[in-house]
């Protein structure tokens, strides 16, 4: 029993998956009305279309062995398609089967559709989302390169485009994040307290604890980048994605990931931790000595710093440091030559006292932060919007493509939880650890 057909001319005929004819003596065989059960296979693809026409031809002109003019219609198909006499903006873009993934929400298709109309002027503008990575995956993961038109045979193309390497993104990955459906997020501290329990005596008045609240708004921020291309540039999808995957994955992220780190919540800017964030230094160590004092040392301390700022409430789950610096903690090694793997440290390096360490060079050298992350709140409204247009100023008369990456997000550290993070300079430290 076969489980697909094909319907041509309104008839039903069955088929394997990928749209192969079930032939018996060289003729297709028809799905009787009784079958309710066999599926009806994918006919988007424009050579399943071609193919269709040609059976419908050869049936309909008597063809006695429908299978050999299939094979040889199939066979001049590819040919055309992968002929470099066929225009640019007849093949371009040509779209294959998305990877069945629950996190893709990107519909391919459209954004193909999208990108044909805007390289033939019949649209000025349109727009997507990618909500996940997997969106970004599968919008490059659907395009083939283009053929291109000429009498000479070109040679192979290289679709990826790269550049000077930039930093990777990461403060986001460790924070807690929520979606924001409104203008930011509101939350609520107490900011002033009165009064305590005590001891009461029997019939005696009970003593009264107040609580001051206030009410604070992170609101939405609007991170964004634009960038400019010729419409040829069209003309090659594969190099557009890889377009989009730069400006994406790269500047916007890491423009993020900075003011998550740095941000000071004024104007524009995001809240970042380092603008809550307690310094360790001579005045926070106090009389504290501590003789030949390493890395491992001051984060030990930093630690402590938390633990005893959250009342026990606080766990530190990360430290990020920039590479030179684990390089260092990595090499310590004992007056002996042997290596110093203190007994709060994992064997390899990567935890410290339960704490993930996390090397990137967006820490500056010789800087630590170690943190409760769950305390650093990121709200962000949608995924990341892509707007194309080529009505810009005078874009349209210079064939000129506007391409343009945003996102809104926003961020908050409580007060209460400022001493969830501890950061500071190893040498400094070292220096007062050691009078």
């Amino acid at each position: 029993m076969f489980k697909y057909f094909i319907t041509v001319d309104g008839i039903k005929y069955y088929c394997d998956k990928a749209g192969e004819l079930a032939l018996k003596d060289g003729a297709p065989q028809e799905v009787p009305e009784t079958d309710t059960e066999a599926e009806e296979v994918d006919q988007e693809a424009e050579a399943q279309e071609a193919v269709k026409a040609i059976i419908a031809a050869a049936m309909k002109a008597g063809e006695t062995d429908v299978a050999k003019v299939v094979a040889e219609a199939k066979a001049a198909i590819a040919d055309v398609f992968k002929s470099i006499t066929v225009s640019a903006s007849e093949s371009k873009s040509k779209i294959v089967d998305l990877v069945n993934s629950k996190n893709v929400t990107l519909d391919v298709e459209a954004v193909k559709k999208g990108i044909t109309a805007l390289a033939g002027g019949n649209s000025k503008a349109f727009a997507f989302e990618l909500n996940t990575k997997a969106d970004l995956d599968a919008l490059r993961k659907s395009t083939s390169t283009g053929d291109f038109t000429g009498d000479v045979v070109e040679p192979t193309r290289d679709s990826e485009v790269t550049r000077d390497p930039v930093r990777q993104p990461f403060i986001e990955t460790i924070a807690s994040t929520t979606e924001v459906g409104a203008v930011g997020l509101v939350y609520v501290e107490v900011v002033t307290e009165t009064g305590n329990p005590a001891t009461t005596a029997e019939l005696a008045a009970m003593p009264e604890k107040d609580f001051e609240y206030e009410a604070f708004t992170a609101p939405l921020k609007k991170v964004a980048v634009m960038n400019k291309h010729s419409v040829e540039l069209l003309n090659d999808a594969p190099q557009l994605a890889s377009e989009i995957q730069g400006m994406l994955t790269e500047d916007l992220n890491v423009e993020v990931d900075a003011q998550l780190l740095n941000g000071d919540g004024s104007g524009q800017n995001l809240t970042g931790i380092l603008s809550r964030a307690t310094e360790v230094d001579a005045a926070a160590i106090g009389t504290q000595v501590l003789a030949d004092a390493n890395h491992f040392d001051v984060l030990r301390i930093a630690m402590t710093k938390i633990a005893s700022g959250g009342k026990g409430r606080f766990v530190p789950t990360h430290i990020l440091l920039n590479p030179v610096d684990t390089e260092t903690i990595d090499l310590t090694k004992d007056t002996q030559g042997r290596y110093v793997m203190p007994s709060f440290a994992a064997a390899d390096g990567t935890r410290i006292k339960g704490a993930l360490v996390i090397e990137n060079v967006g820490v500056p050298e010789g800087e630590f932060i170690v943190g409760d992350f769950r305390k650093l709140r990121v709200g962000r409204q949608g995924g990341v919007r892509v707007e194309m247009t080529n009505s810009d100023g005078t874009d349209f008369g210079k064939d000129i493509m506007s391409i343009k990456v945003v996102r809104r997000i926003c961020s908050y550290v409580r007060t209460n939880h400022s001493a969830a993070f501890q950061t500071g300079d190893f040498a400094a430290i070292k220096t007062a650890l050691a009078s």
